[in-house]
């Protein structure tokens, strides 16, 4: 996604604002974000550049944020999606996707436990406890 024929940002002395957002990504997981003018390349060096749909989930790359904003810590998939960690400590499988909100989880087995008491038909009011 290229912005250059957008108008440049500028603060209140007018000098212009960086607006390229990039994620520094390793083993799936964003570990720095910098910001850089529109004709400036990905700031982390040696760091190649991924493209959406090819994300490597194992090395380091830069990737450019262009949607939802990318904080250090959250996951990154192979489309380059990022989401929030949730809990999750590993990084996102070949097949799973950002947008998901956890690990599949197994179903849980089922106890066999007695039903609850029912409560009585009729309960006081919670401020006449009296009656």
């Amino acid at each position: 996604m290229d912005y250059k024929d957008d108008p440049i940002i500028t603060n209140a002395n007018g000098f212009a604002l960086p607006r390229i957002a990039w994620a520094l990504v390793e083993d799936g997981t964003v570990r720095a974000v910098a910001h850089t003018y529109d004709d400036q390349a990905a700031p982390f060096g040696d760091a190649p550049v991924a493209v959406a749909g090819q994300v490597p989930l194992i090395g380091r790359c830069a990737l450019k944020v262009t949607g939802a904003g990318a904080m250090i810590g959250h996951l990154v998939d192979r489309n380059g999606n990022v989401s929030a960690s949730g809990g999750r400590e590993a990084a996102l499988g070949p097949e799973m996707a950002a947008y998901h909100d956890a690990w599949p989880a197994p179903v849980a087995a089922t106890a066999s436990e007695a039903e609850p008491e029912q409560l009585p038909p009729e309960l006081p009011p919670p401020d006449k406890p009296g009656e």
